[in-house]
């Protein structure tokens, strides 16, 4: 039986994803105050019933940014979020998806996910793949209101930027 492409993922996707996750968090700066948990480390999050859960984890676990360590945690509930200074959600969390991004509007929290609809719902860093190749778009204005400030650099890797009711080509 013949599947769509767009609801596969290739061998290696996630390592890839992964590793745009560890580039993320390199090339976004959080409020003051956001990042001063005890153990002075960036926490992402994703929720236990991710299926690409371990293959996140394996790639990124213990990474270092600066001084901060990068720590991947497994959530069960979307009230444990506010521990977390950025979530993960694959298009297989779409059922959730648009009560998490409201819940979370405005705290702090960097949101990447994969659905077609994950911006215009409120997310910041969206994946998609584009002639077999992992890409990704952002809402400049989410992570605004959240006051996350992106980097120049990574807007300049982007497929697109969103601000408003304009769209800006990046590469």
């Amino acid at each position: 039986m013949p599947q769509h492409a767009g609801a596969q993922s290739t061998p290696g996707e996630y390592q890839v994803k992964a590793a745009f996750l560890f580039h993320f968090a390199q090339l976004v700066e959080w409020p003051a105050g956001a990042l001063n948990g005890g153990d002075a480390s960036i926490r992402l999050c994703i929720f236990d019933d991710e299926p690409q859960r371990q293959e996140l984890q394996s790639t990124i676990e213990g990474k270092t940014i600066g001084t901060r360590v990068l720590h991947v945690l497994v959530i069960n509930e979307v009230q444990e979020i506010p521990g977390c200074n950025a979530i993960f959600l694959s298009r297989d969390q779409a059922r959730r998806q648009t009560s998490i991004l409201r819940s979370i509007a405005g705290t702090g929290i960097l949101t990447v996910g994969e659905t077609s609809n994950f911006l215009s719902e409120g997310g910041m860093i969206r994946f998609h793949v584009d002639e077999g190749k992992i890409r990704f778009d952002i809402n400049l204005d989410a992570a605004e209101s959240s006051h996350l400030q992106i980097s120049s650099r990574l807007l300049l890797l982007s497929t697109s930027v969103i601000r408003g009711h304009t769209t800006e080509r990046g590469r």
